[in-house]
């Protein structure tokens, strides 16, 4: 089975995804290193470091958004400055994040306690996916979801005081990368790509 040791993504939220990613297709997360860049540009930064290091040390996982760029493949064409090793597995979240986290509607609806079919069909068709997921929590009736996840009104906060602890645990306990994947196609890519990864001697 192949083994991920290293990987780079973009941000704080990153991290647990990767793991849970790993983990869904088998591959043992707690062997993986983690390093969070901190931004969209630091991730560019040193992608071209860790696609050489891939090149060494073997299966090396990078997780970024595309945000507004118009397609995954000239974004990686664009900032990798180079070719990209077969051994980086270089996934780019469509948009957002959040738009991996809303494929699972079913999740969020148990979450939530709201109902299904209020939660995004296609969510990586939408243009700004954390604001669609905070308008979804807006839904939740229970206070302390509501307080983590939602800004105050009057302030310009995009999200809530709580909301990358939050978001951490629902990736950790119900999110399901699988059900995601029907709903998400670039989410869908990244789980089999990293299940050839597993699947590697």
């Amino acid at each position: 089975m192949g083994q991920v040791y290293l990987a780079l993504v973009e941000g704080v939220l990153e991290e647990p995804l990767a793991r849970r990613l790993l983990n869904e297709v088998g591959i043992d997360a707690e062997k993986t290193t983690i390093v969070v860049a901190g931004g969209c540009g630091p991730f560019w930064e040193r992608a071209p470091s860790f696609n050489q290091a891939a090149k060494h040390i073997g299966y090396v996982l990078g997780l970024t958004d595309l945000d507004n760029h118009p397609c995954p493949v000239g974004l990686i064409a664009q900032k990798l400055n180079g070719p990209r090793h077969p051994q980086f597995v270089l996934r780019i979240q469509v948009r957002e994040l959040e738009s991996w986290l809303l494929a699972d509607a079913k999740a969020w609806a148990k979450y939530l306690k709201v109902p299904e079919a209020i939660v995004s069909k296609a969510p990586d068709d939408l243009t700004d996916p954390k604001q669609e997921l905070v308008n979804l929590v807006r839904r939740c009736r229970k206070k302390q979801i509501l307080e983590d996840i939602v800004p105050e009104q009057g302030t310009p906060r995009v999200v809530g005081p709580g909301y990358t602890i939050r978001i951490s645990e629902f990736i950790a306990d119900h999110w399901s990368p699988r059900r995601g994947a029907q709903r998400s196609p670039s989410l869908k890519r990244a789980l089999e790509a990293l299940e050839r990864v597993a699947a590697a001697p």
